[in-house]
């Protein structure tokens, strides 16, 4: 039996309605979170950590079965498995539990280094994750799965929404480099729109071309998306998944982006994705920016890029499947 533990009600619906189809039983142990509710704060995310919920887990598996732990409550469950509170399983994998900081990053290796046991393993949305856990913390190569993160995201209007404006767009939370874009967009001649989170701190310049919204709901966020003429995606260096979400969403409307480079991204854009620019570098961004948004050629260029991007991602097969070869193995 294949037992998925959520962290948070709703999460990663494409994976786990495929496992349900074969058979999975699903539990959640973390709060309800219903259609277009706001971002969990870390403060949240600790709260669920030590819930009296998670003393439900204790019933629900035995020594043969199959456990998926999706999300940080995977931590809480692990320690309780070390400590004998409850049966340790055949097999176990952990999946969405990454991090941007570096000191998180370190704390965090102890804490798996300390909790792991034979059939445990881990889902690694990135590359960075997946070195990380095989060199940092120790875990066999065979034990760590790559995943190219996808799933069906809220908020699509069609291809008839992805119309040429005139404005460059960016957005999401994580890891992203606000200070930077805003610093290349000066010397741009297009307007700049962002939506980001209350969390992410932006700071508008006065007299500027800057609209900033902050938490739009997901269709609303796609739209202006959709409705731009370039997308920036200013990546921070550090971290490990991060910008796939708004990058599925550049995918299916085929928008033209420059993008900082990270492997998180590359994995599929590839490496020589004319988009791409060096982190920490305002001038390299400012320049890709004003020549995607001044040369049609080059738009194109990335725009074909993107679409092809697409079409390989297209051909990978639904994640459900994928997490469930990796249980089975």
């Amino acid at each position: 039996m294949i037992q998925i533990i959520l962290s948070q009600a709703g999460g990663y619906q494409d994976v786990v309605a495929y496992l349900q189809q074969q058979g999975a039983q699903v539990s959640n142990m973390g709060p309800e979170r219903g259609r277009g509710s706001s971002f969990r704060g870390k403060l949240s995310i600790l709260a669920a950590m030590v819930s009296p919920k998670l003393w439900g887990v204790r019933k629900l598996w035995g020594s043969d079965d199959t456990v998926l732990l999706i999300g940080w409550q995977a931590l809480p469950i692990l320690a309780m498995i070390r400590c004998g509170l409850v049966k340790r399983p055949r097999k176990l994998l952990v999946m969405a539990c990454f991090v941007h900081s570096v000191r998180a990053r370190r704390c965090l290796n102890l804490l798996w280094r300390a909790l792991r046991f034979p059939g445990m393993g881990f889902i690694a949305f990135s590359k960075g994750e997946g070195e990380n856990l095989i060199q940092s913390v120790g875990m066999a190569p065979q034990d760590v799965h790559f995943h190219l993160w996808r799933q069906e995201l809220y908020g699509f209007g069609g291809a008839a929404a992805a119309v040429e404006g005139d404005y460059v767009f960016a957005g999401g939370y994580s890891n992203r480099d606000y200070d930077l874009l805003l610093q290349a967009m000066a010397g741009v001649s297009a307007p700049l729109v962002i939506v980001a989170a209350e969390r992410n701190h932006v700071v508008v310049p006065a007299q500027s071309r800057v609209s900033l919204h902050l938490d739009l709901p997901e269709a609303q966020f796609e739209s202006l998306l959709a409705a731009s003429r370039v997308v920036a995606m200013p990546l921070k260096s550090q971290g490990e998944a991060c910008g796939q979400s708004v990058l599925l969403r550049v995918l299916r409307n085929r928008k033209p982006l420059v993008a900082t480079r990270h492997e998180a991204i590359e994995a599929y854009l590839g490496s020589d994705y004319p988009g791409f620019v060096p982190h920490d570098d305002a001038e390299a961004m400012r320049a890709a920016l004003e020549r995607a948004v001044e040369d049609a050629t080059f738009r194109n260029a990335l725009s074909d890029a993107i679409a092809q991007a697409e079409s390989r991602l297209a051909k990978v097969g639904s994640p459900g499947e994928e997490i469930h070869r990796f249980l089975l193995l």
